[in-house]
């Protein structure tokens, strides 16, 4: 029996090549393929308890995501990203984030930003007592711009390189709740985009979820002890 990590079983009535993609690619984000870490088709379609053509489907658009690389006509490993090159990746998902902020900005609606309100209300609150509610909420307020911009050429962008898994962004979340003037800063960060998104001024939106985005960014590379060190240095701005 292989002593590899399992993987998620993939559900038949959705496109099999589809979920071994985002199966795989959340493998690589969350550390269950190590960088470097050599791969195949077949040895990935039996972990998957599917045939190798969805898999090589998968691999496919994993290599052209720059997460994959080949080594031979059989052979692939996940390509082994350097400290610098992960946090320039990171940035640029920053950006185009904030860029689909932007776009959003006139396209939402006052139920939306009434919903975000409500959203933002309930991170800051004592309700919210488990990670799985924190990034579930933060989530739902990212959708609200996502939908409003309805931009799916961005959206893939952005995708193609925001490959970090729910593991280490539930981790950040927990050191969160060892300092909580970091956390604080979190949702004042919220607040602040949602009251650039009321004012409907496109260019303070972008500077404003940029900034979030980036100190974002700070905590999820360097965790919560260096972030608040970050923040006194003048590093961390959200």
């Amino acid at each position: 029996m292989s002593d590899a990590p399992e993987l998620p079983l993939l559900q038949r009535s959705r496109s099999l090549a589809d979920q071994a993609y985002q199966a795989i690619r959340e493998g690589i984000a969350t550390g269950t393929f190590a960088s470097g870490e050599r791969v195949t088709e077949r040895g990935l379609a039996a972990r998957l308890n599917v045939s190798p053509t969805p898999v090589r489907e998968a691999l496919r658009r994993l290599e052209q995501d720059g997460l994959i690389e080949r080594v031979s006509a059989r052979e692939l490993r996940v390509v082994e990203h350097s400290p610098e090159s992960l946090h320039e990746l990171l940035l640029t998902g920053a950006a185009l984030r904030a860029l689909e902020a932007r776009f959003a900005t006139l396209k939402l609606d006052e139920a939306a930003l009434d919903r975000m309100a409500s959203i933002v209300d309930a991170l800051g609150s004592a309700r919210v007592r488990t990670v799985a509610e924190y990034l579930r909420l933060a989530r739902e307020f990212d959708q609200e711009i996502e939908r409003a911009a309805g931009n799916a050429t961005l959206r893939g962008l952005i995708q193609s390189v925001g490959f970090m898994g729910q593991e280490r962004r539930a981790r950040s979340i927990e050191s969160m709740r060892l300092h909580p003037d970091v956390a604080a800063r979190r949702i004042q960060g919220h607040r602040d985009i949602l009251e650039a998104l009321r004012s409907r001024d496109p260019d303070a939106v972008e500077r404003t979820f940029r900034r979030h985005a980036v100190a974002g960014v700070d905590l999820l590379l360097a965790g919560a002890d260096e972030a608040a060190t970050g923040h006194e240095e003048g590093r961390i701005t959200a």
